[in-house]
């Protein structure tokens, strides 16, 4: 028998799977470089005119994609640390805020109704009656003044150490009362500016939440108890924000540990493949009572490392719901390799492992977000006060999001006025030439869906 590792074990453990072969999944790769420049871009036109509505004929002018409409994020732990210490004016935490700008485009806040009981993490009411919002509000507040999009983790955990311990002394019916005033109170303060929640967090391997006093990990509960606590939560999320996507986040779907799946108490082994036809039934039942989620949420904890075949079967399996699919708290984790090899060769090794595995997700049709959890930790190298290093990994990424897969062309119009480019998904600006060296810029979105030849109307003229 597997020896019986918790959840939190089973990740790490999970971080080593394989095996993974670097040079595999080659043909997987190119379908997915394919994939980002069909359904990641579109072909947009512009019309350029003057105040009169001439043609701005025969000008340069520079297209520059100023926002993307994918997330790219990772965590903001460090950052509610920060607020909470009042060191947010230290060197330090500005310079963790600069390179987070530089690197990715999105923000995972943290809004843990406890996390572990008496830790350093952020938590919204450990105790009774004492709300603490300020550092997920803060959080969220620098993430959308930066422009990034921002997502909310987590809203329900069903696990002991996620549900403060005060609410335990209340029945089941109280705590689901508890309950729903935290959701809907977070889910309405923060609407419209929180694009992407983990509604429901590892229901699962958890119990449903009336079986939480009874939780003996893996918890295997049958598909209907959890979906009777979950359908309550979405139906509050849906009322509170009905634009926001609400996602059910779940880790231990790609691949078994090294040692074998965790066994239940039934008897039942709770391999990666079982955890996945789970989620699709899951989504059936919930789809069953009016209460879809509005997508999955995958952990990606197996970080190192699970080859591009396998990884792009694993999406093609939970899009059968028809659902996007999140990655939510992906990492390359190196501990397999630590002490075996030099640390430039441990950066190379998992620089390439990390390109490839975003690489694969954003050219999935499926996949509607990437977020890392723990990028920053991983990609700062601090010294002293705000003295730092930037790991490889760190311009391998930005190299990615904020260059390959980021718009940014000088074009010259025809004589109608028209440039023609394919761009990327997201806001923009097209920027003529003033006298003395200035430009004129104006923005514009492009999006999935495909337009007519879009006018700008430049009321200042440009340089001849």
């Amino acid at each position: 028998m597997a020896e019986r590792l918790e959840g939190e074990e089973w990740r790490a453990m999970d971080a080593t799977a394989g095996p993974y072969d670097p040079s595999s999944g080659a043909d997987v790769l190119r379908s997915a470089r394919t994939n980002i420049e069909r359904l990641r871009q579109r072909e947009v036109t512009l019309r350029l005119v003057d105040s009169t509505g001439r043609a701005i004929a025969n000008t340069a002018v520079e297209v520059i994609q100023t926002h993307h409409a994918f997330a790219f994020g990772d965590h903001l732990w460090d950052l509610d640390r920060y607020f909470r210490y009042g060191q947010e004016a230290l060197d330090t935490a500005t310079t963790w805020k600069r390179r987070f700008t530089q690197a990715l485009t999105a923000a995972n806040a943290l809004c843990y109704w406890t996390e572990r009981p008496r830790n350093d993490g952020p938590k919204t009411e450990d105790v009774q009656g004492d709300n603490r919002l300020d550092g997920f509000a803060h959080c969220v507040d620098w993430a959308t003044t930066e422009g990034l999009i921002v997502k909310g983790h987590p809203l329900v955990w069903s696990i002991p150490k996620a549900v403060p311990e005060w609410v335990m002394r209340y029945d089941v019916a109280t705590q689901m009362k508890f309950l729903e005033v935290r959701v809907r109170g977070i889910v309405a303060r923060f609407k419209g500016r929180v694009k992407i929640w983990d509604a429901v967090n590892e229901p699962t391997w958890e119990p449903a939440w009336p079986n939480l006093a009874r939780r003996d990990w893996p918890h295997l509960d049958p598909i209907e108890q959890i979906a009777d606590y979950i359908e309550p939560v979405l139906r509050w999320c849906g009322e509170e924000d009905p634009d926001a996507t609400f996602l059910i986040n779940e880790y231990g779907m790609e691949v078994d540990p090294p040692n074998g799946p965790p066994i239940a108490r039934d008897g039942t082994r709770a391999t990666a493949a079982l955890q996945r036809r789970r989620m699709i039934e899951l989504v059936g039942a919930l789809r069953d009572r009016g209460q879809e989620p509005g997508g999955i949420g995958m952990q990606s904890h197996t970080g190192g490392w699970i080859d591009p075949v396998r990884q792009w079967a694993v999406y093609d399996e939970l899009s059968t719901t028809g659902l996007p699919l999140h990655i939510t708290e992906f990492w390359a984790d190196t501990h397999h390799l630590t002490g075996k090899l030099p640390q430039a060769e441990i950066d190379r090794l998992q620089g390439d492992y990390v390109e490839k595995f975003l690489t694969c997700a954003f050219g999935h049709p499926a996949i509607g977000s990437f977020f890392f959890w723990g990028f920053m930790q991983s990609a700062i190298r601090w010294q002293q006060h705000s003295a730092h290093d930037v790991a490889p990994l760190f311009e391998r990424v930005a190299d990615l999001i904020h260059r390959q897969w980021k718009t940014h062309l000088t074009l010259r119009t025809n004589a109608d006025g028209l440039a023609t480019f394919r761009g990327f998904f997201g806001d923009y600006s097209v920027r003529l030439p003033l006298g003395s060296g200035t430009q004129t810029g104006h923005v514009f979105s492009v999006s999935p869906q495909p337009a007519m030849p879009l006018t700008i109307r430049i009321n200042r003229m440009p340089e001849r």
